[in-house]
């Protein structure tokens, strides 16, 4: 898919570093896409339980990142501490 940011080095990489898990999410996919589809934000609430353990890096709008951060705090335990992304230095 064109609009996925250099997925072809990230799947390669994963095959470097077994710890290293790849899942492209779309949220409009065309036609052709045959992976998961819907928001990357959802896809990690589906994913992931308790997320107390995890740092997270978050790239995208502010809005994002604001959603991001209050429903992995508030449904999932993350740390405020443990988000990064040039977002949060602004909101």
């Amino acid at each position: 898919m064109e609009h996925l940011y250099d997925l072809g080095e990230l799947q390669a990489l994963s095959e470097s570093y077994p710890n290293l898990k790849i899942t492209p999410v779309v949220e409009q996919p065309d036609e052709l896409w045959r992976g998961r589809t819907g928001t990357v934000l959802s896809a990690v609430l589906e994913d992931f339980g308790d997320l107390s353990n995890h740092d997270i890096y978050i790239a995208g709008r502010f809005e994002m990142a604001k959603i991001a951060r209050d429903r992995f705090c508030n449904e999932r335990n993350a740390r405020a501490e443990q988000l990064f992304g040039d977002a949060y230095e602004f909101i």
